[in-house]
């Protein structure tokens, strides 16, 4: 049976593709823009990406993940008006082809090490 773990806290993933004009250069520097945002934003517990691996063509053309970690519900909300996130999302988003975003409690179902 799957438990929330308190320690988990929030978690933001934001799925994206970028436009096609979007050249690598612009796209590798607007991923370090999100990569600085937690040296910044103290609400910002963690932070993960990457690009799609998936074997099974199920990506519905995203390419790109990105996944903040939050203490609760009022870090996220920190975050989300924060002046620097606000100036990033700002030169992220015109940037997007496509993008959903989903925050979520982890609920704990197994975890080995």
């Amino acid at each position: 049976m799957a438990q929330e773990n308190p320690k988990s806290g929030l978690k933001h993933v934001l799925l994206a593709r970028f436009k096609p004009e979007i050249s690598e250069e612009e796209v590798a520097s607007l991923i370090a823009g999100y990569e600085a945002l937690p040296q910044s934003i103290e609400a910002m517990k963690g932070f993960e990406w990457g690009t799609d691996v998936s074997v099974e063509n199920l990506h519905q053309d995203f390419t790109h993940v990105f996944t903040s970690t939050f203490e609760s519900p009022e870090g996220r909300d920190a975050y989300l008006v924060h002046p620097a996130h606000t100036a990033y999302a700002n030169k992220l988003l015109p940037a997007l082809d496509k993008v959903i975003v989903l925050d979520f409690h982890p609920k704990v179902v197994c975890h080995r090490s």
